[in-house]
């Protein structure tokens, strides 16, 4: 029964492969990029009364990037170009069900089940006038609110469309309507929503517009709106600076903004992140120390586990909650001289004066261990491991330690 299913949706992504086959018959340049995932993923609370979450599963995806070509279209002696882009991703559970969601596989709450697979394709139509480039269908989006997640099994990817073009040499503008999302652990795309007291609210869309101006090649500004209709409005500010101490020593500055405040009389939204970053990165060694502040409510995320990459202080868990002060330190090394292709990076982040919903005052740490290892090999070329040690405490609440074991291949042609 489940080889009958898996074949027939499958087969059904394969029209999507094969009209992208067309195209690079016929254009050599085009670009494929074939992924295999294994990952192991476990979370194990301190509490007995707790269910420890996670799985096993084995991942399989393939991406296709058409080049721009020329169409006859010509407007004042530019050719419009057209191209197409395509992504199928699959993957299938090896693991038990544990009957509990892992937030890595699509689950049943009624039936209590983990899917024993799931499988995700969409496709991308593009065009490009001189310098401006329009994408209409499955967006890949690095940006405030609409970012990609990579760490579980399958990647999560926007509907919509988008248009990048520079205004000037040093200013880059991008805007956009995104109308649904395909989070990381379910199959098709779905409507933005977010939950206050308990209540799902939905959004028609999300419209954004981004700017980035280079002042230098060592310093970057940032500024992002997005507004999610009925929902709420967030305002991003961002700088990035590189400051060259010595010949083998560089100091990173991040300092970052965020300001969330709802647009519907349904929810009661007003929240701000203040964050700053400082790292010196010192020949292979790397040190971070930084201070995120939320200001009022608790950051507001958009259901699906859709990740705020952007945030100073990012982690398994979220230091985003009402009022929260947070410290974090890193430190990161890279083993080059020892054994190409070796890094590893320890995090240490400890956030106080949470303001909980019974009025008690709540505080929580967090240390993880990321090692991440490619193989130099040219016979072995794409293949990485990962491995990252997460443990997780506070003093109200579930403490947990998770480990994440992946095996990648990525192959390119």
């Amino acid at each position: 029964m489940l080889i009958n299913r898996s074949f027939s949706r499958i087969f059904s992504a394969l029209i999507l492969v094969s009209a992208c086959s067309v195209m690079q018959q016929l254009h050599a340049e085009d670009e494929w990029k074939f992924t295999l995932k294994n990952a192991y993923i476990d979370r194990s609370f301190d509490q007995e009364n707790v269910k420890d979450t996670g799985s096993w599963s084995q991942g399989a995806s393939l991406f296709y990037n058409s080049k721009f070509h020329d169409t006859p279209l010509q407007v004042l002696d530019q050719p419009l170009q057209i191209g197409v882009d395509g992504s199928v991703q699959y993957a299938v559970r090896l693991s038990k069900d544990k009957h509990v969601d892992d937030t890595v596989l699509p689950f049943d709450p009624i039936k209590q089940e983990q899917a024993a697979d799931y499988l995700k394709y969409s496709g991308t139509l593009k065009l490009k006038y001189d310098q401006a480039e329009f994408r209409v269908g499955e967006l890949w989006l690095n940006l405030p609110m609409t970012t990609v997640d990579t760490s579980r099994q399958l990647l999560t990817s926007y509907l919509g469309a988008n248009l990048k073009f520079p205004v000037m040499e040093k200013l880059k503008v991008e805007l956009g309507h995104v109308t649904k999302n395909s989070p990381r652990n379910k199959e098709d795309f779905y409507k933005f929503s977010y939950t206050q007291n308990g209540v799902k609210h939905y959004s028609d869309g999300l419209d954004y517009i981004n700017f980035i101006y280079d002042v230098n090649k060592d310093l970057s500004v940032n500024y992002y709106y997005g507004h999610l209709d009925n929902l709420y409005d967030k305002h991003y500010f961002g700088i990035e600076h590189k400051y060259p101490i010595a010949e083998n020593m560089t100091l990173n500055s991040k300092l970052r903004y965020f300001n969330s405040q709802d647009n519907s009389n349904a929810l009661k939204i007003d929240s701000q992140n203040i964050g700053l970053l400082e790292t010196v990165k010192l020949s292979n060694h790397n040190f971070g120390i930084g201070y995120q502040q939320i200001v009022g409510d608790a950051y507001p995320l958009p259901d699906g586990f859709l990740p705020e990459l952007y945030f100073i202080n990012w982690n398994v868990t979220g230091f985003f909650k009402k009022n929260e002060k947070s410290w974090h330190f890193i430190y990161g090394y890279d083993f080059k001289d020892y054994v190409p292709g070796l890094t590893s990076t320890a995090k240490y982040a400890t956030g106080r004066d949470i303001k909980m919903a019974n009025g008690q005052t709540n505080k929580e740490s967090e240390f993880n261990l990321f090692t991440s290892y490619n193989f130099q090999q040219p016979k072995l070329k794409g293949l990485s491991i990962q491995h990252l040690f997460a443990k997780y405490d506070q003093d109200h609440g579930n403490d947990f330690v998770e480990n994440r074991f992946f095996i990648n291949y990525q192959y390119k042609f």
